[in-house]
């Protein structure tokens, strides 16, 4: 009976023996590799995945018109996620359109009004200036003329003058002739009724008073004939003085047609200057077209678009939701930009190199394993990040610096928050 139990009870003590056996070879030949990997590999579990992710919000306010998308699907760049009410932004845009249209016709009109005052005013001044140039013209005309006819006039004088007294002169010398001829005569005439002269002589004297009278009567219209030369030649001191006066109303009808090119030539500064007061109703045209293209970016912005291909992970809004600018309503993750961040201990942080290979696991799939590279390497500790910084006693507590690991992630199998485990190649 007691060899009964002996032979029974053997298997009982030889089979947790065995694998105690077996389990300790496999822990020791597990421990033995882990100690051959982690001399070759800085390794820690502090480490997820991280990814892109875009939170998606409206630049404008609405009520939700149409929603597009749900959690899980599928988008594209440009791909349509929502769409809100446009009522109010597209009255707005044709107000803008409006104001803005009104204010450049406006500016249309003062533009051309301006280009026919400048070319009015062009032809003012031209029409001026031929005004002054035919009056000057006028002007040099009569000063001409009165020059010649002041020396014409002057010589005509001088010459009336001198013969007037040249033949009054000789007209004084006849007068004496015929009062001596008269004297002789009278005494011829007595002597020769006394008998003491012949009829000769008498006769004589008288045909001498008669050629004397006769010459004295020429000398007299001589005198006479220049005397209304020399009044003529005043009359020509009289029409000389009328053209003076005339050259005196010609001057001054020059100078107000120079003051009238003046006045019109102040008008055509005037004028150019008016582009300077165009530049109100231009800056005014370029606010009303900012305001027309701003009320066209924001009824564009009622349409909300993707930014990224990607997943959408998740949805905060749902039809006929009023949503403000800025409010978050997507969130868009893209499955193909992952990466892994690693925080090695401060003590390790010496064989990490950028550019060394990286092992990954993770829990989900047990038996692969993922392939990295190490990107960038933290130049701060994650603790003077944090919200608030350890304060107090002072306790050595060894610190852990983040390091950014690629991977690449071609099924989309690494999703963002799984916790990975991390050999990186030593430097």
């Amino acid at each position: 009976m007691t060899e009964k139990w002996q032979t029974f009870g053997r298997p009982r003590v030889l089979l947790p023996t065995l694998i105690l056996t077996i389990g300790a070879v496999f822990g020791l030949m597990k421990g033995l590799e882990y100690i051959k990997y982690s001399m070759k590999h800085v390794t820690t579990d502090d480490a997820r995945v991280k990814g892109r992710m875009v939170s998606v919000a409206p630049e404008v306010s609405g009520m939700v018109k149409t929603l597009r998308v749900d959690e899980g699907s599928v988008v594209k760049v440009g791909d349509i996620l929502l769409e809100l009410s446009d009522t109010t932004y597209r009255l707005q845009l044709e107000e803008a359109q409006a104001q803005a249209e009104m204010i450049e016709r406006q500016l249309h009109e003062d533009k051309k009004e301006y280009g026919l005052d400048i070319r009015r005013s062009v032809d003012q001044l031209a029409q001026a200036r031929s005004e002054v140039t035919a009056k000057q013209s006028a002007l040099a005309e009569e000063r001409a003329a009165l020059v010649l006819e002041v020396e014409q006039i002057r010589n005509q004088l001088t010459e009336a003058e001198a013969a007037l007294k040249e033949a009054e002169s000789t007209a004084k010398e006849a007068q004496g002739q015929v009062r001596i001829a008269t004297s002789n005569w009278e005494r011829a005439q007595a002597l020769h009724q006394e008998g003491i002269v012949p009829v000769a002589n008498r006769d004589q004297a008288q045909d001498t008073l008669g050629q004397t009278q006769a010459r004295y009567n020429a000398t007299q219209e001589r005198v006479a004939q220049l005397r209304a030369r020399l009044s003529n030649a005043q009359t020509g001191q009289k029409r000389m003085q009328l053209r003076e006066r005339k050259i005196q109303t010609l001057e001054a009808e020059v100078e107000k047609s120079q003051a009238n090119v003046r006045l019109v030539q102040t008008e055509v500064e005037r004028s150019r200057t008016r582009p300077e007061r165009l530049q109100i109703p231009q800056a005014r045209l370029k606010e009303a077209q900012a305001k027309v293209e701003r009320a066209r970016q924001s009824l564009q912005e009622t349409v909300l678009r993707s930014p990224i291909a990607g997943v959408i992970s998740r949805k905060r809004v749902e039809e006929g939701q009023l949503v403000q600018n800025g409010q978050p309503v997507l969130i868009i993750s893209d499955p193909q930009d992952v990466w892994v961040l690693a925080n090695i201990k401060e003590s390790y942080i010496r064989d990490v190199t950028v550019g060394k290979t990286v092992d990954i696991s993770v829990d989900a799939y047990p038996d692969r394993r993922f392939e990295g590279k190490v990107e960038t390497i933290g130049a701060a500790a994650i603790s003077e990040f944090a919200l608030f910084p350890p304060t107090g006693s002072f306790t050595k507590v060894e610190q852990r610096i983040p390091v950014q690991i690629t991977v690449t992630n071609t099924n989309g199998l690494l999703k963002p928050g799984m916790m990975v485990v991390v050999g990186i190649v030593k430097d």
